[in-house]
């Protein structure tokens, strides 16, 4: 089972982490791009879309966006976050574009048709999961997937050499500082740290050499890093 870690402010109020991101949308729009120039010269009437962590449906505005033929399944466990996906993406569920699950990332997916997604896309969801637990999701994914289906991920891959990761992991602390000083949000500086902090941990943090490693032991190819700003990442690979 996947843990809950979005369930106090860092969820309620999810969209002020934009403000301590600073590149979080060329991250996002990144994702949406390699989406976009995948398709754009594949004549398919429906482009189907897993997304695992909607969250509040950022990401998921993101993947619309990308091709008017996307339809996109988007799962989240946090009850929090897909209340505020609910009324983010209302016009796309009225209009059968977007279909939202309250479910745990690995039972949704073992309960899913293999080769039946042409994309699996997400945006800072898989870091928070603990490495063996990931790697099943992992695995499910590449199974659900079409064969040729992309894998997009915009997410935290640590980096390789410890050094530069400190300093990534430094960097983004002292933007949380500064940022919700500004705001008078000591409680959001507490929480957003003590989140970075845990995903550091052995168990949970996802470098880069190993991510790739495990997709490439799976089964992936293409497998590249097609973005990077600090410990930010957009990983594609298609099956």
């Amino acid at each position: 089972m996947g843990d809950k870690r979005f369930h106090g402010k860092a969820g309620e109020e999810y969209n002020l982490f934009k403000l301590a991101c600073p590149h979080f949308e060329e991250l996002e729009n990144t994702l949406g791009k390699v989406i976009k120039e995948q398709f754009q010269n594949k004549n398919v009437a429906e482009i189907k879309v897993l997304e695992i962590g909607c969250g509040p449906g950022f990401t998921t505005l993101i993947i619309l966006d990308s091709d008017k033929r996307t339809k996109i399944v988007a799962v989240d466990n946090e009850p929090v976050m897909i209340e505020q996906a609910k009324e983010i993406l209302k016009e796309f569920i009225d209009n059968d574009r977007v279909q939202i699950i309250e479910d745990d990332a690995l039972e949704f997916l073992k309960k899913q048709s293999s080769d039946s997604f042409d994309v699996f896309a997400s945006g800072f969801t898989l870091h928070n999961l603990p490495n063996n637990f990931r790697e099943k999701v992992i695995k499910e994914i590449y199974r659900v997937l079409k064969s040729g289906g992309i894998f997009v991920n915009a997410d935290k891959y640590a980096l390789d050499n410890e050094s530069e990761h400190k300093k990534s992991l430094n960097w983004q602390l002292h933007q949380f500082k500064e940022k919700y000083s500004q705001i008078n949000r000591l409680d959001l500086v507490e929480e957003w740290t003590s989140h970075y902090l845990e995903d550091y941990k052995p168990n949970i943090v996802m470098r880069e050499s190993d991510s790739i490693k495990t997709m490439n032991k799976i089964g992936f190819k293409d497998i590249k890093i097609v973005f990077r700003k600090q410990m930010d990442a957009v990983l594609f690979a298609r099956k």
